[in-house]
């Protein structure tokens, strides 16, 4: 099986994606699309907790859920013990329907469990989580270094990062579908000018920088200079990580320098806070 045909579009609809029916108002459009990105991220925790290689003891334990999406890894933590969880991302709709779900179906966890609108550079808290997690969002967020100091400054002293996610920029699909584009790694090798022609007009908007998209074109090198020794200690960094042929054959040829970006599809990490980093105050995009 050759790498390209390994590598198909997927058949599935994503739930950005799915069309609106037949009368369907805009307001149940969007509570289905809700409703299913839940249901598959609530199927995907266990899987997303494998990759991580790692069992961790959250038991009296306080979290926060960066990029928490709809909610289903924060009510996973905090059905597993922990003694507060604070999950945030800065999509209000994603927040509401969250909070709403713990109290119409986990009303037990309603007091320890809670939802923020908020850029996790505006929190006061120094030293107070014993681990911070992110599930599928490190490849979305914007002027990550900044973030990453203050997921430092957040941490207590031998705090946890826990972080995997995937599709990375360069790899096969890393646009996540939203650039439309038939084949893989198109998106990776085509003048950045085009395909910003070529989105813009999909999107009927301005698309000027493919951050524009929600895609920050993370790469593995800039992942791992995120975490200086000096401040941080890495446990567990691991890539393509996953049961499928595809993804262990992409994790043969990674291991070659020059094309490692365009051969790596997802890292999960756990990295450890030795030291508090300096803080670093941006204005929240």
């Amino acid at each position: 099986m050759s790498l390209s045909s390994a590598y198909r579009l997927p058949r599935r609809v994503p739930p950005w994606l799915l069309p609106r029916l037949r009368g369907e108002s805009e307001l149940d459009h969007l509570a289905r699309q809700n409703e299913q990105y839940f249901t598959e991220q609530v199927g995907e925790n266990h899987d997303w907790w494998t990759r991580i290689g790692e069992h961790f003891d959250f038991r009296n334990a306080k979290v926060l859920d960066l990029g928490c999406g709809h909610g289903a890894l924060s009510i996973c933590i905090a059905e597993a013990g922990a003694s507060e969880v604070l999950g945030l991302d800065l999509e209000t709709d994603r927040i509401t329907f969250a909070s709403s779900v713990v109290h119409q179906r986990y009303p037990g966890l309603a007091g320890k469990l809670h939802f923020a609108c908020q850029d996790i550079r505006t929190l006061p808290e120094r030293h107070y989580y014993d681990y911070i997690v992110s599930k599928d969002s490190f490849e979305h967020i914007d002027e990550l270094q900044s973030v990453v100091s203050s997921i430092a400054h957040l941490l207590k002293p031998g705090g946890k990062l826990i972080v995997g996610f995937s599709p990375l920029y360069y790899s096969p699909f890393g646009d996540h579908g939203r650039l439309g584009l038939p084949r893989a790694w198109l998106h990776a090798v085509l003048p950045e000018g085009w395909l910003l022609r070529w989105a813009s007009a999909k999107e009927r908007r301005r698309i000027e920088k493919i951050g524009d998209l929600g895609l920050n074109k993370l790469t593995p090198a800039e992942f791992r200079s995120l975490f200086p020794e000096s401040q941080w200690r890495v446990i567990r960094l691991k890539y393509n990580r996953g049961s499928r042929r595809p993804l262990r054959l992409m994790y043969a040829l990674r291991k070659i320098p020059p094309p490692e970006k365009y051969f790596t599809v997802n890292i999960y990490a756990v990295i450890e806070a030795i030291d508090a980093a300096p803080i670093t105050r941006c204005s929240p995009s």
